[in-house]
């Protein structure tokens, strides 16, 4: 069941587009090696691209390097995998200036459960359809399986952008951000080199 579920998961987080483009970067790389050899500023170009598409994989969304500077520093730090792809998926996590934060919202759980009331309303309905016509028990009984059947393939692509989101930023949120304070490099003051007097 839960190979099922990851399945399901990596299906509707798009993250087979991102392993699509990363195999064709390989066979760019390929050609760039066999053109231009290792050393090439070209084969630099290619490889550091195939490195952001292969980390992009790893954690379902291509981020930009500092986020995933603090997503590798936060997994490092303990936090579950699962929770820091549902943050860089949903862009939960982002760079801010020199700073990477999660971001909280205040719409985010009202997005999250009306999301969820809107598909069991929906499922309700469609099966009161099927429940309420002139059709056999066993059609009716079929019918409502069938519509269970699609709303449980379908609940995990709207879960994964609505309430899991949600539940992942509550979840490690405040791990993350510590990571991101201590996988930053500190900030040097600035000073002004020239006084402004009059």
């Amino acid at each position: 069941m839960r190979t099922v579920s990851e399945t399901r998961d990596r299906f509707w987080s798009g993250v087979w587009w991102t392993e699509w483009r990363r195999w064709r970067q390989e066979d760019r790389m390929a050609e760039v090696l066999a053109e231009a050899g290792e050393d090439s500023m070209a084969a630099r170009t290619v490889t550091e691209r195939h490195r952001w598409l292969e980390r992009g994989v790893k954690y379902w969304r291509p981020s930009p390097p500092l986020v995933v500077a603090v997503l590798e520093a936060s997994e490092r730090a303990g936090v579950p995998r699962r929770d820091l792809r549902l943050l860089a998926l949903n862009r939960d996590i982002c760079q801010v200036g020199d700073d990477v934060r999660v971001r909280r919202t205040w719409w985010a759980p009202v997005l999250a459960y009306s999301a969820l009331i809107l598909i069991l309303c929906h499922w309700a309905l469609l099966s009161a359809l099927v429940v309420f016509s002139p059709a056999s028990w066993i059609s009716k009984f079929i019918g409502v399986g069938v519509i269970t059947l699609l709303y449980w393939f379908l609940w995990p692509g709207f879960g994964l952008y609505s309430t899991r989101a949600y539940a992942a930023v509550k979840r490690s949120g405040t791990a993350v951000d510590e990571a991101a304070r201590s996988a930053m490099p500190p900030k040097a003051p600035v000073f002004a080199l020239i006084s402004r007097e009059k």
